[in-house]
């Protein structure tokens, strides 16, 4: 007997999005990561692991990635495939577990390990294989990784075992610990040399050639297998490195923190920062370096894989998108949307966020504020040539002062007073117009301090905030400004102020949330009444405040989308995402939430379901979608009328895992491949969508 599951897929998506909300992403592509780690092989096949539960295979080298879920759902730390295996045995590594398959990745199998912070797997001889982790012990198997045996150190080690040889290995101990070294693949390890300061980071040549970078930033040179050490440099060397590879004895490359990479021709003499590796590209930070030879590939945040094929002399990306820095968003319509890019201009959507276009602008943009006034008008207040006005959606830009004003006076941020004037506030001038920008005035402050968010509560009092912790305020609509903090409650730069109600201010530094109720004078926790913000807050239509709450990057989960319904007094946790993502603007009719992140990161909440009353075309029924739960094929009758439709599967995260066209009235969608759990279907045609829960067994 077959059971029926009719459900009306508007009431179940309005019962998913009261328990929690979830984020389709829309750029650059319809998944996001912080890539974590990647391996390939000499023959080119090879994975990639990232945060969202994202695991990436690759047959020729990277040229072309397929995107899956990872086992579980994990975010895994670290990958690496079995030597000569074709990659048909590939680990995955995460704190205290090594997921491991041996066909591909059809299957999976989950085996215990005490690790923590796990690193790098080394494949040595006969069945021993090394697990090098961040602790005071390296794992050791002797059964090709069934089973493991903790090994303990005397001293924890930043960066990895290395083993030129299937038996000889090196560890670089930190905290006053020797060079150690092992002759029997990992069983045993002896001290061989003591250093002056704490060892960080190495790398290995050969079994005899070997370099050192250690906590004084000195470079050290050993020829005879780590028992004596000679001084390189120790002037000019880069700080925060992170890694150490020599190409050659002479040719070196160096990764420093977050996303530089150095070469030395030299060996290490002397060391050149090659700029070009990851340049134009915003929010990356490297996570991951694998290499074979003068092949390398970075693993990087941005949803990113950079190769080289020159030992990193040029590097080329993998997934290959626009990733502009995005600074701030603005709905003026529900259909109508501008995001602004750093050096980049905006991108703009004229159909609700589904799809977005750049709008290039013919001048150097260095922003990071704008207005909107409405569908068509748009100022950016700071470039190379002075502020810009668009009247026609972004096709064409004149300059928004006077030649006389354009050209001496330098704007940062703009509003615009509840009374119709407009502010522009720099760091040296403030700019003011009255008649809608036909004539304009010009105020000298003479602050010099770089000017980060700026607010008015009506069209007398206003309140910037700037570099080093301090404020600006004024009292007679900004022709003239007085200095009212000076780092006395933070010395970090003021990015986000928020007023409250017409007497009371809210600024909040790295969680913290500071109030006034005296027009800036003083600032206090207390003076909040028990109102704080887990960050800059955005307000729906509706009154309800949003703001993200960031997490530890090693966490799964890095973002929290919080929301408050009671003006800031309390907060509950609506949304997870998996990297870094702000809110940026709420559509007019309070439908979406919009989102966005450095590296070209654009998303959305929905926070109000479709409905039928939205629907100008016709009266579209529900779908009907059964058996739910399901073992795996499930079937899905169109609405009455509707004889095709685009249909996408999401999981929880809004990683939308594939699309499908359905043709028929009757269709059927085979969801046996996924991990037993809950999904969300989007059906979409002309001037509709629905969306339904499903859960697989």
């Amino acid at each position: 007997m077959r059971i029926l599951y009719f459900f009306s897929l508007l009431i179940l998506n309005a019962s998913i999005l009261s328990a929690q909300f979830s984020v389709e992403v829309l750029a650059p592509f319809d998944f996001a990561s912080n890539f974590r780690d990647v391996h390939v092989d000499p023959d080119g096949n090879g994975w990639a692991v990232g945060t969202c539960g994202i695991l990436a295979e690759t047959e020729d080298s990277g040229q072309n990635w397929a995107i899956q879920s990872a086992p579980e759902d994990r975010d895994y730390d670290a990958v690496v495939c079995e030597p000569g295996t074709n990659c048909q045995t590939v680990y995955l590594l995460t704190d205290g577990i090594i997921t491991r398959s041996t066909d591909g990745g059809d299957t999976w199998t989950d085996i215990a390990a005490p690790s923590s912070g796990a690193r790098e797997l080394h494949f040595l001889a006969g069945d021993v294989v090394v697990l090098s982790h961040s602790n005071q012990s390296i794992l050791r198997s002797e059964d090709g990784g069934d089973t493991w045996t903790e090994i303990p150190l005397e001293y924890t080690y930043r960066g990895t075992a290395h083993f030129p040889s299937d038996t000889l290995g090196y560890i670089f101990q930190q905290s006053g610990g020797p060079l150690l070294k092992t002759t029997d693949a990992g069983a045993s390890w002896d001290s061989i040399y003591q250093f002056e300061a704490n060892a960080f980071y190495g790398g290995w040549f050969n079994e005899e050639i070997g370099y050192l970078y250690d906590q004084s930033r000195r470079i050290f040179k050993t020829t005879d297998g780590g028992s004596n050490w000679d001084l390189v440099t120790d002037t000019g060397v880069p700080t925060n490195l992170r890694l150490l590879v020599p190409l050659s004895e002479t040719e070196l490359v160096a990764y420093v923190f977050s996303s530089n990479i150095f070469l030395s021709n030299d060996g290490g003499a002397s060391w050149m920062n090659n700029s070009t590796i990851g340049a134009g590209q915003f929010g990356l930070r490297f996570n991951g370096i694998h290499h074979n030879g003068e092949d390398f590939w970075i693993a990087s945040n941005g949803t990113e894989i950079l190769y080289s094929n020159d030992g990193l002399e040029t590097a080329t990306s993998q997934f290959p998108g626009f990733r502009p820095s995005y600074e701030q968003m603005a709905f003026p319509s529900n259909e109508v949307g501008y995001a602004l890019q750093e050096r980049n201009g905006m991108a703009k959507t004229t159909d609700g966020g589904n799809t977005w276009t750049t709008i290039t602008t013919p001048y150097g943009t260095v922003s990071r504020d704008f207005l909107v006034l409405d569908e068509e008008t748009v100022i950016i207040p700071y470039n190379s040539s002075g502020p810009h006005i668009t009247e026609d959606g972004g096709d064409t830009w004149a300059p928004l002062f006077p030649a006389d004003i354009q050209d001496t006076t330098f704007v940062f941020h703009i509003e615009q007073l509840p009374g119709g004037r407009l502010y522009l506030y720099g760091s040296v001038h403030g700019v003011y117009s009255d008649d809608g920008g036909d004539t304009w005035n010009v105020v000298y402050h003479g602050f010099s301090s770089f000017p980060r968010s700026m607010i008015f509560l009506d069209d007398q009092r206003g309140f910037v905030g700037s570099d080093g912790g301090r404020i600006y305020a004024t009292s007679n609509g900004g022709e003239s400004w007085t200095q009212v903090t000076n780092g006395e409650f933070s010395t970090q730069p003021i990015n986000n102020l928020f007023a409250l109600d017409e007497n009371t201010v809210m600024n909040t530094v790295s969680g913290t949330t500071r109030c006034s109720s005296d027009g800036g004078l003083t600032w206090s926790t207390d003076a909040c009444n028990g109102v704080r913000a887990p960050g800059a807050i955005t307000v729906a239509p509706d009154g309800t405040y949003y703001a993200a709450r960031n997490l530890s990057s090693s966490s799964d989960i890095q973002t929290e989308i919080q929301r408050s319904m009671d003006g800031g007094l309390t907060w509950e946790n609506v949304a997870d995402f998996c990297v870094y993502i702000a809110p940026g603007d709420i559509t007019p009719d309070g439908r979406y939430l919009y989102l966005y992140r450095s590296a070209g990161l654009l998303g959305r909440i929905e926070l109000e379901p479709v409905s039928t009353q939205d629907i100008p075309a016709k009266d579209i029924t529900s779908t009907q979608v059964y058996p739910n739960p399901t073992n795996g094929q499930v079937w899905l009758d169109l609405p009455q009328g509707v004889e095709s439709a685009e249909c996408a599967v999401y999981n929880l995260r809004g990683q939308r895992l594939w699309s499908q066209h359905l043709s028929t009235a009757t269709s059927t969608l085979d969801l046996s491949t996924l991990p037993a759990g809950m999904y969300l279907l989007q059906l979409q045609g002309d001037g509709w969508m629905q969306r339904a829960k499903v859960v697989v067994e």
